[in-house]
């Protein structure tokens, strides 16, 4: 079971890192944006030091060290998560965010395999512990899977990050007075029909009481089949994507979202995107992308784009696809 000050333990471990030198946190400027044609908001972060953090495959060679394998004990927030051995909990080193972290298999697994039910109840469970509605904070998780979905590390890492606070992410408002239901053909997963990709999301229950990992694997794995099968569908428009299926999975106490990939960068803004993008966290490297990008909030719905799907809000789907 995941402990009662697990938030206490995250910020103690931050804070003696940081003071450290265990970690490298680099302040960064932000503007708050909102696209006037769909509606959704963006915390554009300006981070010049992104430029030194790797993407998936670049640099990679036979024998590149695996910083999970054996982490740094001043970064580890849990040895053992849950009593099982199954599972670390350890802070990012390069966070970008203050309490950046990371819930890690202590053994190595494949950064694009399934997530199982016990990593998924494991990191509702981290996110109930790290939320305070009294104080308004409030935890994303994300999972990067395959070679396009903007993942740097094979070892299977699920990702925990406080959302800014009072941010309105684009689920949060599709789920808004929204009753948790279990996606079918008869009723389609969430999507906004204003914004330009496809984001299957799901309400979850309003009580963490109700929540447990077969209802989460349930919409886990409706959301996963929903993907593939529109994977699928667009094998003729993009031969060059069969067999790769890469996607974005990213949950709150709220709302589970899974947004399929087509591309790890935007070819309009030469911008990578990992899953945050997809709820309105945008991470800016170059003066010149953010001055565009604060010019015309707009132009990041159709980078997201390039880097995922069209939506299919208001399309009609049949049992083939669950």
């Amino acid at each position: 079971m995941v402990s009662k000050n697990v938030l206490e333990l995250v910020e103690e471990k931050y804070d003696q890192a940081l003071k450290n030198g265990n970690l490298i946190f680099t302040e960064t400027s932000i503007d708050k944006l909102k696209d006037g044609e769909t509606g959704m908001k963006y915390h554009v972060r300006y981070t010049p030091s992104l430029n030194k953090k790797p993407v998936s495959g670049e640099g990679e060679s036979e024998g590149k060290k695996n910083p999970f394998e054996n982490p740094e004990k001043e970064l580890i927030v849990l040895d053992d998560v849950n009593g099982d051995s199954k599972f670390r909990f350890l802070l990012n080193k390069y966070p970008v965010v203050k309490n950046h972290t990371l819930l890690v298999t202590s053994e190595f697994q494949s950064q694009n395999s399934a997530l199982s039910p016990s990593e998924l109840i494991t990191a509702y469970r981290l996110i109930n512990r790290m939320d305070d509605e009294d104080e308004g904070r409030r935890n994303m998780m994300f999972y990067n899977s395959g070679s396009l979905s903007g993942s740097s590390q094979d070892h299977k890492h699920l990702q925990f990050i406080p959302l800014p606070s009072n941010f309105i992410t684009l689920q949060d408002s599709l789920c808004s007075g929204k009753s948790h239901y279990l996606p079918t053909s008869r009723e389609e997963p969430l999507q906004n029909e204003k914004v330009s990709f496809a984001h299957f999301t799901v309400p979850l229950p309003e009580s963490s009481d109700d929540v447990d990992e077969d209802l989460l694997a349930m919409c886990y794995f409706s959301l996963l089949q929903r993907s593939f099968t529109f994977f699928q569908d667009w094998a003729a428009e993009k031969p060059e994507l069969q067999g790769n299926t890469s996607y974005n999975l990213l949950m709150t106490k709220r709302w589970m979202c899974i947004v399929p990939r087509s591309s790890t960068t935007s070819k309009s803004l030469s911008l990578n995107f990992n899953a945050t993008a997809y709820a309105g966290l945008i991470l800016v490297k170059d003066q010149e992308v953010l001055d565009k990008i604060k010019g015309d909030a707009h132009i990041l719905d159709t980078a997201l784009l390039e880097c995922g799907f069209p939506s299919t809000a208001g399309q009609k789907t049949n049992e083939y696809d669950y």
